[in-house]
C-alpha cells in the first residue's frame, strides 16, 4: 500500500515538541527522585502525559505521511535534546556529541532530498 505525504513537513514540529517536553520532564523527575523525592511526582505525571499525547499525535501523522519518511525525521529530537540538556540541566556537550548530531542532521537532509527527488514506488 502506497501512502502519500499529504501533510506538510512542519506538522512534525508538534510531536517533536511534545516528545522534547516529555524528555525534559522525565529528567526533572529523575533529578527530583535522586534528591530524595517520591517516585510519583508532578514531573513524572507530566512526562507520561507528554508520552501519551505524542502517541495520539503520531498515529494521526503517520496516517497521512509515509512512515519511512516521517520516522527518521523524528531523530531531530536527539539533536534538540543535546542542546536542551545544556540549557536546562547544564550538561556538558563534547565533540562526539556534536559529531553525532552532525551525522543525524546529514541523514535527515538525505532523507528529505530522497523524498523530494526520488519518488519511486518501492
Amino acid at each position: 500500500m502506497k501512502n502519500k505525504n499529504t501533510l506538510p513537513l512542519p506538522v512534525l514540529i508538534v510531536p517533536l515538541s511534545i516528545m522534547l517536553a516529555g524528555q525534559i520532564f522525565a529528567k526533572m523527575s529523575g533529578n527530583y527522585i535522586g534528591s530524595g523525592g517520591s517516585f510519583i511526582n508532578i514531573y513524572s505525571l507530566i512526562s507520561y502525559i507528554c508520552l501519551i499525547s505524542r502517541g495520539f499525535v503520531w498515529i494521526f501523522i503517520i496516517r497521512k505521511m509515509r512512515l519511512v519518511y516521517a520516522y527518521p525525521l523524528m531523530s531531530i529530537n536527539y539533536i534538540l535534546v543535546l542542546f536542551v540538556s545544556r540549557i536546562f540541566f547544564n550538561e556538558r556537550i563534547i565533540s562526539s556529541n556534536l559529531i553525532g548530531a552532525g551525522l543525524i542532521s546529514l541523514g535527515v537532509v538525505l532523507i528529505g532530498f530522497g523524498e523530494k527527488y526520488n519518488r519511486s514506488t518501492v
